[in-house]
């Protein structure tokens, strides 16, 4: 089985890996087809607001020191291992 992961509905068989990746070039390329890659411009910030400070940067390394952290990022890992499909 193949699959892509930009699309996952786009799932394609075949008694080989070679010919279910094939299929799936093919699955992908019927798709894709009528598709119009393009750009499109989002304003950012306006710079009057005199906010220049990142919000992000406010909460940097905020966890640094928690000894729960480590063990939350773990299992947050290991959930997602668990949803992926396998290889």
């Amino acid at each position: 089985m193949a699959l892509a992961p930009v699309a996952p509905d786009c799932l394609a068989e075949g008694r080989t890996r070679d010919e279910a990746l094939v299929r799936l070039r093919t699955l992908l390329e019927d798709r894709l087809v009528d598709t119009e890659l393009t750009t499109i411009d989002i304003p950012g910030p306006d710079p009057s607001d005199g906010d220049d400070e990142n919000a992000w940067l406010a909460t940097a390394g905020v966890f640094a020191d928690d000894p729960l952290l480590e063990p939350l990022l773990q299992d947050i890992y290991a959930a997602r291992d668990a949803e992926r499909p396998p290889r």
